[in-house]
């Protein structure tokens, strides 16, 4: 039976809190689980989501007060999603965030904690202390916004008389990237007066440059979204987003997004495990933002005046966070209302004779439409709407190829010699490409039907038929032991693809044959004559100009595809086993998909000017594309001799927005091609100035549990390079969790994390903060002690390089009283050697250091042994009492003997000096004395006693 058998929830909450007052916090974590477990099995009602709320809560300052911050970051989260005005849980999260050092959460939390709360009240007070505290803790950098806040009044007088416009904008995007800079943009201008001028401005550059540092502000802290949404309203944020501009609605769509997370916290949300069908629990003024920001974004779905390319943005909006599982729960909202608006959009077809009203401006991504009168315009509209379809979820596509009805539809249009008609019908068929499942009767018809229309008269008619016979062609994927065509077909169909590339004038013509040549590049004998034909090459980089996502993401793809950076499912080798045995296909690589084939393609797309290339695509805001080109960045820097390269045609730069915003796949991706760069080059040169702390944050993430191995691997030698470069470098590691994050994987069983660990905690530990770390009650000494010993050469010198500068003290102690201090310094020098002498005495405590440092001390290797000479002569100077012990092993009939051998193969000149200053310390405490004949022997301990 559980302990919560013969319980209610109720009684198993009290003695969880009986439990806490004993200070019995792991008990009373039990007792409030065992409460949660039983309300799970409850209908959800008022008194329920209280009773959830005070059990979370309630386990989140268990947590707290056992130092396990992250899980009481996630059960204050989980209490707020039952009540999101519950003061205790939103103090207690601000807490935890303190803790963490993560200051910017933490007091985020606290101001929404002061908003929501009576004046006076014990919360007010607490919280209001907590600020202070946390205010405190960021006095230091008083000189940093002083100089932040002239560089920023620098920038605005700059914007303002329009010299350097550019250079000062993008100047505070950078600024604003920090929480203090952020914070520094809006003292400065606390009414946002000046930006709104800047947003109502009618030059193009101040606009996209404000919009684009507003989106940066409002990141990650509810306050400055709240402040931004407030200050400027949603009709001049949707002035920029209904702006006929190719990139001002875009970077306004982020800004809107960012808003959207901001305000409604769905970062910290979407972290706890809830039923998929269970929507979010917003409080009522968020409620009505997020009503608010529904409702524009449909108003201008609807809006004729709004141009294609900020209807298209309202639509990526409405498609992010109209789910209930990880979004606002639109869902209703946009059936009743948003559904019929967006239909009427998706009414409009190109080129189709219509006495209605005016159209809608659409773009490739716009088309959604259904009609019923059974005319041309009406079966034009019919097709366009499952063009569409046809384009979203796999279900919703194979439903309609179920229907025959429409099959024949598509099929009777496509051969009726109406250019139309035909291109509607073709675009479907090709669309149909995709869902093969289910579409086996059109695609036996379709293959024909397009061979004919292949042989049209109207080029357009012709490319598209070429990219749906692309299409059918490459649906075997990578598999290279399936022929869907006939041997050799691809091949045909890739040369027609690059001739119409490289000849047609028509811009529409070029990016169907992109799209086509994204399919046929999976076929490893495509990407091999791809990559030999510079002319197509070259054409292809010219049409990355283009700001259409359809056509970028095309783009990418077939680079993706050259330099084989997609990912690849081996399938394991049981399961393979199984399918040989069951006589089941098994999928084959390609020969020419090999790692020598791909790395000679690599090699050809760096010398056709890629990396110029893939750093103007960076700029782009789609998601997917920046997923793409940080993956074939990621497969370049796999080859050292490519990042420099890559890091002079500004490659570095370009790459670190991507760990910044995009999908996750994205973001880890191009922060592990910037670990490559950094762990083989000089970071200085690689990452000028601020760009190498602005670094410092993703690098860190990618030491997540959740990421591989390999990536926390590169992650591990990143920091320790960075470390290596001076004091604000590791000052930003710390302040972004990396202590913590970097010592987890000291503990890790594979060696070479363990051992890239401890090679970046050595870089750390002259850091005068982490050193404190050490001096606590924990094993950290002893774990580096115990490194000492063993196989591994580098895990060896890592453990006793970070033992060498915890032990060393950078003053003389014996000239310490002589030095003229402020009572301050003098206070932290005597603070400094307390501290040694604590590391210095915990390395003695370990019960085999005297066995491992004799055994370093007489080995033959000279650089384990001058290690190991270090230290010892480390602890001997840092006080008398520690000396007396060594003295007392055998270690210092080893030190005796070092300083006597003259041969310089077993003990060099260094390091008999190091013994020699061991002895000479000994000899200054008493411990020793030297007998008659000139040699050292130890002193009598009933002598030294005395």
């Amino acid at each position: 039976m559980t302990a919560s058998s013969n319980h209610n929830p109720g009684e198993l909450r009290e003695q969880g809190n009986q439990a806490f007052k004993q200070g019995k916090f792991q008990e009373a974590i039990d007792r409030y689980s065992d409460a949660i477990n039983l309300l799970t099995d409850l209908s959800l009602s008022e008194t329920t989501k209280n009773d959830f709320t005070k059990c979370y809560s309630n386990r989140a300052q268990c947590f707290i007060h056992l130092n396990q911050y992250e899980e009481a970051i996630e059960d204050a989260t989980r209490a707020l999603e039952y009540t999101p005005a519950d003061e205790k849980s939103l103090y207690r999260r601000s807490s935890a965030f303190e803790r963490l050092g993560k200051l910017n959460e933490a007091i985020s939390d606290a101001q929404r904690l002061i908003s929501i709360s009576p004046k006076g009240n014990s919360v007010d007070e607490q919280t209001n202390s907590l600020l202070r505290k946390l205010r405190d803790s960021t006095e230091n950098k008083h000189t940093q916004r002083t100089q932040i806040k002239s560089q920023i009044q620098e920038m605005f007088e700059a914007i303002n008389t329009k010299l350097n416009q550019e250079t000062a904008l993008n100047n505070l995007l950078v600024i604003s990237r920090e929480d203090s800079g952020a914070e520094g943009i809006l003292a400065y201008d606390s009414d946002l007066q000046q930006i709104k001028e800047f947003m109502q401005a009618n030059e193009r550059i101040t606009i996209l440059g404000t919009v684009r540092v507003l989106a940066s502000i409002v990141r990650n802290s509810y306050k400055r979204a709240e402040l931004v949404y407030n200050k400027l309203g949603v009709s001049l944020i949707g002035r920029c987003l209904a702006m006929n501009d190719t990139e001002i609605p875009a970077s306004t769509t982020i800004l809107v997004h960012n808003i959207i997370m901001s305000i409604c916290d769905l970062e910290n949300r979407r972290k706890i495990r809830k039923p998929i069908n269970v929507p979010f629990n917003f409080d009522q003024p968020v409620i009505e933002f997020i009503n608010n920001i529904f409702r524009t974004l449909v108003e201008f779905i609807d809006d004729k005046t709004c141009p294609a390319i900020g209807r298209d943005c309202c639509l990526d909006l409405v498609a992010k966070f109209v789910d209930r599982a990880n979004g606002c729960n639109w869902t209703s909202k946009f059936i009743v209302s948003g559904v019929p608006k967006v239909l009427r959009v998706a009414a409009t077809v190109p080129n189709l004779p219509d006495n209605d009203k005016k159209a809608y401006p659409i773009t490739e991504q716009t088309k959604i439409a259904l009609r019923g009168k059974d005319d041309i315009a009406s079966r034009v509209r019919t097709i366009s709407v499952l063009s569409v379809l046809l384009q979203g979820p796999f279900e919703t596509g194979n439903a309609i190829l179920g229907n025959q009805n429409l099959v024949d539809l598509m099929i009777q249009m496509a051969g009726s010699n109406d250019s139309l008609q035909e291109r509607i019908a073709v675009e479907a068929i090709v669309l149909s490409a995709s869902k093969k499942d289910k579409a086996a009767g059109i695609l036996a018809q379709g293959a024909d039907i397009l061979k004919n229309l292949y042989r049209s008269a109207n080029e357009d008619i012709r490319v598209l038929a070429l990219v749906g016979l692309s299409k059918i062609a490459s649906s075997k994927g990578t598999d290279a032991s399936t022929n869907v065509v006939t041997e050799g077909s691809c091949q045909t169909l890739g040369r027609a693809c690059c001739k119409f590339l490289t000849t047609s004038q028509s811009f529409d013509i070029r990016r169907w044959s992109a799209d086509g040549l994204a399919y046929l590049t999976l076929d490893a004998d495509v990407k091999e004559e791809l990559a030999d034909n510079l002319e197509a090459l070259k054409a292809l980089f010219t049409l990355c100009q283009c700001p259409d996502a359809h056509v970028l993401y095309s783009i990418t793809t077939i680079l993706v595809n050259l330099t084989n950076t997609y990912d690849i499912h081996k399938p394991d080798k049981e399961m393979l086993e199984l399918a040989t045995y069951a006589k089941q296909h098994i999928p084959k690589e390609h020969l020419k998909d090999e790692k020598a084939f791909f790395d000679e393609r690599r090699r050809k797309l760096i010398e056709a000017g890629i990396i110029p290339v893939l750093v103007q695509l960076c700029k782009h805001k789609s998601e997917n594309c920046r997923e793409q080109i940080a993956r074939v960045f990621l497969g370049l820097c796999e080859n050292e001799k490519y990042r420099g390269a890559i890091v002079a045609g500004g490659g570095a730069k370009a790459l670190l927005p991507l760990t910044l915003e995009g999908t996750s796949v994205g973001m880890t991706k191009a922060t592990q091609a910037l670990a490559k760069i950094t762990i083989t080059t000089n970071p200085e040169i690689a990452f000028p100035g601020q760009r190498m702390l602005e670094l410092v944050r993703p690098i860190i993430k990618l030491l997540r549990i959740e990421h591989t191995a390999l990536e926390n691997f590169e992650a591990l030698m990143a920091l320790t390079n960075l470390a290596s470069i001076g004091e604000s470098v590791r000052k930003r590691i710390l302040k972004e969790g990396g202590f913590s994050s970097i010592e987890q994987y000291m503990f890790e069983e594979h060696p070479m994390l363990r051992r890239a660990a401890t090679e970046c905690m050595c870089n750390l530990v002259i850091q005068e903060e982490v050193m404190k770390n050490f001096t606590g009650e924990n094993d950290r000494i002893k774990l580096l002690v115990l490194y000492c010993d063993g196989d591994d050469e580098s895990l060896i010198k890592a453990a006793m390089g970070t033992l060498a500068v915890l032990s060393s003290l950078q003053a003389d102690i014996e000239h310490i009283k002589d030095l003229n201090l402020e009572a301050e310094e003098r206070q932290r020098l005597n603070d400094l050697i307390k501290e040694n002498r604590i590391i210095c005495g915990k390395m003695l405590v370990v019960k085999p250091f005297f066995e491992i440092f004799k055994q370093l001390c007489a080995c033959n290797n000279l650089d384990l042994q001058f290690r190991a000479l270090y230290i010892v002569r480390n602890i001997v100077k840092a006080n008398k009492e520690l000396a007396v012990r060594v003295v007392e092993t055998e270690l210092m009939d080893v030190l005796f003997a070092i300083q006597e051998i003259k041969d310089d193969r077993l003990v060099n000149e260094k390091n008999r000096k190091i013994a020699s200053d061991i002895v000479g310390v000994c000899l200054k405490y008493g411990l020793i004395q030297r007998n008659k004949s000139d040699t050292i022997k130890e002193e009598d301990e009933t002598a030294t006693s005395d």
